[in-house]
């Protein structure tokens, strides 16, 4: 098979590390680029672009006539929506799907075993997909719940800055667990209003991805909460982290969300005061838990 990676990050290379090894002839693309280097039509395209960066980027590229893989984890401030969304938009392309899941670039680089789910809401398209990945290293399990995976790739970002957040304030282990629990009902709320099935977060994309980036300096988007934490601005922070932090653009799009009532995601709400309205961490903890009490 011919796979063409549209996005030159750590995330793009890791990915295509596991293509090769099944054999398949990998070509990059970069979101710097203006368009294909070549003419040859790929038989797959895997993007993994900066999410803010997705639409503009796909303008630049003349549709490719292949299925489309979105490997990328976020919303668009712009409108809300889903890498898949706008890949169709752009593109005019309907076979898209997504991967999401508990999965760091640099130990896929490196073999150690990882899962993780592909979907497509067409089954058939969710095994093709699943075919050009799947390998003992990488175990992929199939999804038509692509609203649900893409949305708990995407929000789980938010979740991991308030994790890292809680770990700078070094609030306890009791108080990481409740996060974590808590989080994943919020994530759970917003997916299901959108159109996705309540089980999809309880699986890889979903809790899965959130216990990992919410508890592990690894995750760009902790050690983002950890140092706002300590004090630090946050475009001091982004300049120090390297590299793309979607959680910070994704709370702004999740906030900006007037369908997703406020009650509906109090953590977003307080993260978003972090981000973006001077409010301290520590008062975002006080604002949580002083709320009124309410069944769970």
């Amino acid at each position: 098979m011919k796979i063409t990676i549209l996005g030159r990050g750590a995330w793009g290379r890791a990915i295509a590390t596991l293509v090769e090894r099944l054999g398949h002839e990998v070509t990059f693309a970069s979101h710097h680029d203006e368009g294909w280097a070549t003419s040859t039509r790929p038989d797959y395209v895997l993007l993994a672009l900066p999410v803010q960066h997705v639409r503009e980027t796909l303008k630049r590229f003349t549709p490719p006539g292949a299925p489309v893989l979105s490997l990328s984890k976020g919303l668009e401030i712009a409108t809300g929506e889903r890498v898949s969304q706008i890949i169709t938009e752009a593109w005019g392309e309907t076979r898209v799907g997504a991967l999401s899941g508990p999965t760091f670039a640099g130990e896929i680089v490196a073999g150690l075993p990882a899962t993780c789910t592909i979907a497509a809401t067409d089954a058939a398209l969710a095994a093709e997909f699943q075919a050009i990945l799947h390998q003992p290293s990488f175990r992929t399990y199939r999804s038509v719940d692509l609203i649900g995976v893409e949305l708990g790739g995407a929000l789980k970002n938010i979740y991991a800055i308030a994790g890292g957040a809680c770990e700078g304030l070094k609030l306890g282990q009791n108080s990481a667990a409740g996060l974590i629990t808590r989080c994943l009902a919020e994530m759970t709320r917003i997916g299901v209003q959108a159109g996705a099935r309540a089980e999809t977060f309880s699986g890889l994309s979903g809790m899965g991805d959130l216990l990992l980036t919410a508890t592990s300096e690894q995750s760009r988007n902790f050690r983002c909460g950890l140092l706002l934490a300590q004090g630090m601005p946050l475009d001091k922070i982004l300049a120090q982290l390297g590299g793309v932090c979607e959680g910070v653009p994704t709370t702004r799009a999740v906030h900006l969300d007037k369908s997703i009532p406020e009650d509906a995601k109090p953590i977003v709400t307080q993260l978003h005061g972090i981000l973006y309205e001077g409010v301290s961490p520590r008062e975002a903890v006080k604002n949580l838990l002083s709320r009124a009490p309410r069944g769970e």
